[in-house]
């Protein structure tokens, strides 16, 4: 029987997770299902797992290949997904036992994008924050577009992506922000289903979350780029408050923790040239007195007194 959703979980080095991630899919109490499990060259025991499970378990569909990164990996497991609608987890993160179930008795009724929050935990599974969805606009694509950055908490019709060449930017970091909000141009229907959780496990060594510098976190820039050019001139206050989020607000951040100042440079160069007028947005004004502030000071590049204001942070 061919199966309604597809589970794609790319897995690299997550052996001490893949347990709890594959429980739960495996436990929902939704069974018509495929999960199409990659091991992205995996140097832990995490390949040996999958087999573990998919001997016991025909709906998983395991396999290996060498390393080429997640959105390689989930560009390929879309291509294998049978399903008409597609379930991206992280083999680091978890759902609730009735969560597939919930989201599809909503996507049946017609909708092409269903979505819910994100409980973000710790390895222990204590909560840190619950991360609900921002009514941005009584307009749906648009709200779909300025909370989705990443593929997971949400089940999307396969066909959206396949159809109109939607697949993730590959050979970069940031791959999820170049290419998910432009999902949301190609969906006609949306919905979003609360108190159903997508559980985001912060792992401390993640590549977001480390102390050392690492060129990669220049990818920003590229996808960005990506997803501009995928928007192709649509939706284009959404675009800037993205470029404002993500580049100004998010990477100035992270580039000035790590005293990169020529890369605070070509961010105020691009919004200089793509969004001059970036401070009357419309979503940009609806923030906070202190996110402005740090925004005004980055553009401006008066870092003496963004130093202040940080430090009480």
């Amino acid at each position: 029987m061919k199966p309604i959703i597809s589970v794609i979980i790319p897995c690299y080095n997550t052996a001490k997770y893949i347990d709890k991630c594959l429980d739960s899919v495996l436990n929902n109490t939704f069974k018509n299902i495929e999960i199409i499990a990659i091991d992205d060259g995996s140097t832990d025991s995490t390949y040996k797992k999958l087999l573990k499970y998919a001997e016991k378990d025909n709906r998983m569909v395991v396999s290996t290949k060498k390393n080429t990164g997640q959105a390689n990996t989930r560009n390929v497991a879309i291509r294998q997904a049978r399903g008409e609608f597609i379930f991206f987890l992280d083999s680091d993160d978890y759902i609730d036992n009735d969560y597939l179930e919930v989201l599809y008795a909503k996507a049946k009724k017609g909708y092409d994008i269903v979505s819910s929050d994100i409980k973000e935990v710790d390895e222990e599974g204590n909560v840190i924050n619950i991360a609900t969805k921002i009514k941005y606009s009584k307009n749906d694509a648009v709200n779909y577009i300025l909370n989705n950055f990443g593929p997971c908490c949400k089940l999307i019709r396969r066909k959206i992506i396949t159809d109109n060449n939607l697949y993730f930017f590959e050979d970069h970091i940031y791959e999820d922000i170049a290419i998910v909000p432009a999902w949301g141009l190609y969906a006609k229907k949306f919905s979003y289903v609360p108190n159903k959780y997508y559980y985001y496990v912060h792992r401390t060594n993640s590549t977001m979350n480390q102390n050392i510098y690492t060129p990669k976190f220049e990818d920003l820039f590229h996808s960005l780029g990506n997803l501009k050019k995928a928007f192709n001139n649509n939706y284009n206050k959404e675009l800037e408050f993205i470029f404002i989020h993500h580049l100004l607000h998010g990477a100035s951040l992270r580039f000035f923790k790590f005293k990169k100042y020529d890369m605070l440079n070509k961010i105020n160069k691009c919004m200089k040239e793509d969004y001059p007028n970036w401070n009357k947005n419309e979503y940009y004004k609806t923030q906070g007195i202190k996110y402005k502030v740090v925004c005004h000071l980055f553009y401006k590049k008066r870092y003496f007194l963004l130093k202040l204001i940080l430090k009480n942070r």
